[in-house]
């Protein structure tokens, strides 16, 4: 097991892919990251051949209720405390502007999808 596991070429590749700008004052990440990536070493020197998957630890089974239809409100009574309504709905302002993009623009400018380039 190296005592690096993360070279400064890959943790330029990370930070660029997490959208963060790290300087030269916060590589102490570089450490950590490396120091998590060591522990995942360790864990797979684990034998695990006689080890069952768990796929919920909490032994519980399906805790949902069954789906039955109750009485409810009117879409009049539903709609009679709301501030703005139209032709039976509720009305809102806008939540979305369609004007903006909703992901950041890449500051390379490039348009090619974040994980080029990833060994995966």
């Amino acid at each position: 097991m190296s005592s690096n596991l993360i070279s400064d070429d890959q943790f330029k590749h990370i930070a660029k892919l997490s959208r963060l700008e790290i300087s030269p004052q916060e590589s102490i990440i570089k450490d950590q990251l490396s120091q998590a990536a060591q522990y995942v070493d360790v864990l797979q020197e684990l034998d695990t051949d006689k080890v069952e998957p768990t796929f919920q630890v909490n032994h519980k089974k399906n805790v949902l209720r069954e789906d039955v239809v109750t009485p409810s409100f009117s879409q009049s009574e539903a709609l009679s405390q709301a501030k703005n309504t139209q032709d039976g709905y509720f009305k809102t302002s806008a939540t979305i502007n369609k004007n903006k993009s909703p992901l950041p623009v890449r500051p390379n400018g490039g348009s090619k999808g974040d994980l080029e380039g990833l060994d995966l």
